[in-house]
């Protein structure tokens, strides 16, 4: 049985879920393996086997030298649908995240796009129509700012909804209505982009508010109004690593970092499992797979009943012992993490400082006035991480923020050969707004510092990637 987070099974729930939408209800043609797998950026045995499944589950026929054959939806009536009702709960909570961060990744991906093509109206009329447009003019802008890990977000959050959005706006309302409704919310994000390529600011981000209001109001109210639902409620999960991952790996060159930097000096005693689990975002058994792997190492050594000791820092070989942790693809995912955080930074901080203790905001402006430039940037970054995934009231923004502490956590492989004591560019006055803004209690203040904090650290890893030669790093987009 295919892993339920597996390339195939990401593409099969993304592809059964434009089946729902009616991407294909008007005849447009169904995408060969080919197209699929160049979509996804995945190789052909993964698009391959996603067909089969569909075809497997009477959704689609394939016809060797023909156009595949669309036979059914995957739920005639989704609102109604038990896979719904469960989810009701999570999809109000993810509905909220996504109405916090869209605007700023839909600003950010407006540098990189194509303003004339998004500017074109729609060549036909309809409701379905409307709805193909705007899904691949976000794609586009997607596609445009050069994340996958982006891409993997939002392909994991379309494969939790389904056509529950769409379905919402369909419900109250007539045919005219809804045609009505969307072609407003398409034509209100091409507007947006217009506004933004005539660089009249105040009038893209009225725009801009407008298109979130539109999109996003109407489909909260509606789940609010749902009554309680009995039984166990379906969370939102995202996997931005497809199949298998070794945690274990890049917990523990993170920590083998540390010991290198004297945060867990030779001759202490290593937190315990529990401690580091909370820690690190991930499950018990993994932590006690990655002591194993130091321990194998020669960096730890664990004593029954007394627990596991540091007894070395590890040397230049570590970074060879585990070579697959410096492949192309794992780095490059560390620089979107990076990128992705800087977009989010500002309205996810703004959202959650109301709910951060005061002695947490105390403990991060401790953090970047520590010695060594280099080592108050990453334990700010850290805690800043820690903050939103321990205190953000949605379950969404902990998920993903969670999910994006174990992408950086591969970057770790390149501090090394660090001692902590580098400098950083523009640090003093980075550390110098993280303070402020946590001793005058203004969100405004820690928010723009948190994303200046993101941006200064997109830029001086991006570099040194391109230095190293990592393949794909130009492609991801910077900051203006």
């Amino acid at each position: 049985m295919s892993n339920y987070n597996s390339q195939e099974q990401t593409i099969y729930r993304n592809l059964a879920g434009k089946i729902q939408l009616g991407f294909y209800d008007g005849g447009e043609r169904f995408p060969s393996a080919k197209e699929i797998a160049s979509g996804y950026q995945v190789s052909y045995c993964p698009a391959q086997r996603a067909l089969k499944m569909l075809e497997k589950d009477g959704l689609i026929k394939l016809c060797r030298g023909k156009a595949t054959q669309i036979l059914a939806k995957p739920y005639e009536d989704y609102l109604g649908n038990p896979v719904f009702l469960q989810r009701s709960a999570a999809l109000l909570d993810l509905c909220e995240g996504l109405k916090l961060i869209s605007p700023a990744i839909c600003f950010h991906s407006l540098h990189a796009l194509d303003y004339e093509a998004l500017s074109e109206p729609p060549k036909e009329e309809g409701t379905a129509n409307a709805v193909r447009s705007l899904y691949r003019q976000f794609d586009q802008a997607l596609h445009a700012i050069g994340s996958q890990t982006a891409l993997n977000l939002y392909y994991d959050v379309g494969s939790f909804v389904g056509s529950a959005f769409l379905d919402i706006f369909c419900s109250p309302c007539g045919k005219e209505e809804t045609m009505r409704l969307w072609q407003e919310i398409e034509n209100e994000y091409r507007e947006c982009a217009i506004q933004f390529k005539a660089n009249d600011g105040e009038a893209f981000q009225k725009r801009l508010d407008r298109l979130n209001h539109l999109f996003f109001d109407r489909i909260i109210q509606y789940l609010k109004d749902l009554p309680a639902q009995e039984g166990e409620q379906i969370p939102f999960v995202w996997e931005p690593h497809k199949g298998r991952t070794r945690y274990c790996d890049f917990v523990a060159i993170d920590m083998i970092c540390k010991i290198s930097q004297k945060f867990y000096p030779v001759g202490t005693l290593l937190p315990n499992g529990a401690v580091l689990a909370d820690i690190y975002h991930v499950s018990e058994i993994t932590i006690r797979r990655t002591i194993s792997l130091m321990n194998q190492l020669g960096v730890t050594q664990t004593f029954n009943g007394v627990g596991t000791r540091v007894i070395s820092e590890g040397d230049a070989s570590i970074p060879r012992k585990l070579k697959d942790l410096t492949l192309d693809s794992n780095l490059r995912s560390f620089l979107d993490a990076i990128q992705l955080l800087t977009i989010l930074a500002e309205p996810v901080m703004c959202h959650t400082f109301p709910y951060i203790p005061a002695d947490t905001l105390d403990r991060l402006a401790e953090a970047v006035g520590q010695k060594g430039q280099k080592k108050a940037m990453v334990a700010a970054i850290g805690m800043v991480l820690q903050t939103v995934v321990r205190f953000s009231p949605l379950a969404s923004l902990r998920e993903i923020y969670s999910k994006l502490t174990h992408l950086l956590l591969v970057g770790s492989i390149l501090r090394l050969d660090e001692t902590g004591e580098e400098t950083v560019p523009g640090w003093p006055e980075i550390a110098a707004s993280i303070r402020e803004g946590c001793r005058s209690s203004r969100s405004d203040i820690l928010a723009h510092a948190c994303r200046a904090l993101f941006e200064n650290c997109f830029a001086s890893t991006k570099l040194s990637l391109l230095e190293i030669g990592v393949q794909g790093v130009e492609d991801i987009v910077g900051f203006d």
